[in-house]
């Protein structure tokens, strides 16, 4: 159980700049969680809101506060007549404490509950509209908020996730990004899935563990930075899988992100715009169309919809292959056609007059 309790007090200091598009107010607050004070910003359109976006992040440090992170995506909201909140992960920025790469899923999500219950209490332009924005990890961290805050209005998920990790799919998609043969790409898979199952389940020896992944050990995609398994290091990594409170699939050995999953995306009852960049190899976006599909539009409260880009990657920019590793400079690391338009469209629907969920 994550046990917090939240302090918070505000720091008005107003800055104005100039964004892309707009003249954008920008407030300093501060909120805390789990003993942590967090720093961040909320960001006012030069009109009446007709809401408000919270920002939330994938995997990664930020740098919203005093560097440029989402700056486009934050204008473009902006402009779009939109309040946005973000602020910057403990460790990075002015935020205090450590940055935790393995944050999890429950925390992140109780983290961005003590945000907003912050920014609600300052009364701040568009937050009786509260909508979320997220990206990747998002994908599993809006629906626990969604659950526990009845008051989040809207929610645009972006490279959505499924209930599993994602490390089987990101191996293989970027293996076919690369070029891989059909039949090099079956071996180093059939020796990923022995190498899951023997750090989650055990049962080899050392030995055998080493025999079992020779030519994953080798490949230059999935050991790029030429790792050795001594026998101390196999079994502490065994041990940490087996011993970190995750449960695992059974038939994959994939760890479950978030328990019932599929119950908590079909209790969501508003409006929700998935998007998903079909050259994503980091998330497999055709299983989370079809959950999402299969969950949010069973509720006959909820309304789905779904955009798809061609030649987009998992951040939704310009791509060829979309692998981790392409070099993305000659497409200037521009967002999708289309990407922007789609948000303006669907939000512009909104029937944001009266928040139906308190």
């Amino acid at each position: 159980m994550d046990f917090y309790k939240i302090f918070s007090f505000v720091a008005i200091i107003i800055i104005i700049s100039n964004s892309a598009f707009c003249q954008v107010n920008k407030e300093i607050f501060e909120f805390e969680y789990n003993d942590i004070k967090y720093n961040g910003l909320i960001e006012l359109p030069n009109q009446k809101a007709r809401g408000l976006i919270v920002l939330v992040p994938g995997h990664g440090p930020t740098d919203f506060v005093e560097g440029a992170d989402y700056s486009e995506l934050r204008s473009f909201f902006n402009e779009s007549g939109f309040t946005v909140c973000i602020w910057d992960k403990a460790g990075c920025g002015k935020s205090e404490g450590t940055y935790n790469h393995n944050q999890s899923i429950d925390s992140s999500a109780k983290e961005a509950i003590a945000a907003i219950s912050k920014i609600k209490s300052l009364n701040v332009s568009g937050s009786n509209q509260i909508g979320l924005w997220g990206i990747s990890r998002a994908g599993w961290i809006c629906p626990l908020i969604i659950e526990q805050d009845s008051s989040i209005a809207f929610w645009i998920t972006v490279s959505g996730t499924d209930q599993f990790e994602n490390s089987r799919y990101m191996l293989e998609a970027n293996l076919r990004a690369e070029n891989r043969s059909e039949s090099e790409i079956n071996v180093l898979m059939r020796e990923w899935d022995y190498y899951q199952k023997i750090l989650v389940r055990g049962g080899e020896s050392y030995e055998n563990f080493l025999n079992g992944i020779s030519n994953l050990m080798k490949d230059s995609y999935f050991n790029s930075n030429n790792f050795q398994f001594s026998e101390e290091i196999f079994k502490t990594v065994q041990n940490a899988y087996q011993n970190n409170g995750t449960s695992y699939d059974d038939s994959t050995n994939l760890a479950i992100m978030v328990n019932d999953f599929e119950n908590k995306l079909s209790s969501i009852d508003i409006p929700v715009l998935a998007i998903f960049g079909e050259r994503d190899t980091q998330i497999d976006w055709k299983k989370t169309q079809i959950i999402y599909k299969k969950t949010i539009r069973s509720n006959s409260k909820a309304d789905l919809t779904i955009r798809t880009f061609p030649n987009c990657n998992h951040t939704i920019q310009k791509c060829k292959s979309g692998g981790v590793n392409e070099n993305l400079e000659k497409f200037g690391y521009a967002v999708c056609d289309g990407y922007y338009d789609a948000m303006h469209m669907w939000l512009n629907k909104l029937p944001l007059t009266q928040n139906k969920r308190y």
